[in-house]
């Protein structure tokens, strides 16, 4: 009968016990460093896109990430986000409109007035979606090392 014997485990488990638990600072830094860059991505298409003779330069400097890190639960799915959308308000005539709904209109279109889709915050997430988690990668990969695993 062969007898198998192992020496050190201990810590081994205790470092896979710690990567299961990872902290929540370390996780909302990743989150962060992931959204930096997608903001990056999404401004510089949206001023490559949404320009032209009635643009007011406006929408590009609105985009920018939340402060607050978000949970949410979609249908047996749960986890945590950061939202990336234009913020503020900008004067339209007599009244202020949200730039959140002038970039909706820019995005998907406007067929009933005239206005096709110009889908730059897409095509932004999809060009900038590698950096963005090379950079939660970098992030992780600082954790780890600050850790000696």
């Amino acid at each position: 009968m062969a007898h198998v014997e192992v020496d050190g485990l201990g810590p081994l488990i205790d470092d896979l016990e710690m990567l299961q638990n990872l902290p929540e600072e370390m996780m909302e830094d990743m989150l962060n460093a992931g959204a930096d860059v997608l903001v990056r991505f999404q401004r510089a298409e949206i001023k490559q896109l949404w320009s032209g003779p009635y643009s007011m330069k406006i929408s590009a400097r609105a985009i920018k990430k939340d402060v607050k890190i978000r949970t949410s639960k979609y249908i047996g799915i749960s986890g945590r986000h950061i939202n990336i959308y234009p913020q503020g308000t900008r004067k339209r005539g007599k009244k202020r409109v949200r730039n959140a709904e002038i970039a909706f209109i820019n995005e998907y279109g406007a067929p009933k007035r005239g206005i096709e889709s110009r889908p730059a915050i897409g095509i932004a997430n999809e060009k900038g979606e590698q950096q963005a988690v090379e950079a939660a990668e970098q992030v992780y990969h600082a954790y780890l090392d600050s850790k000696g695993l």
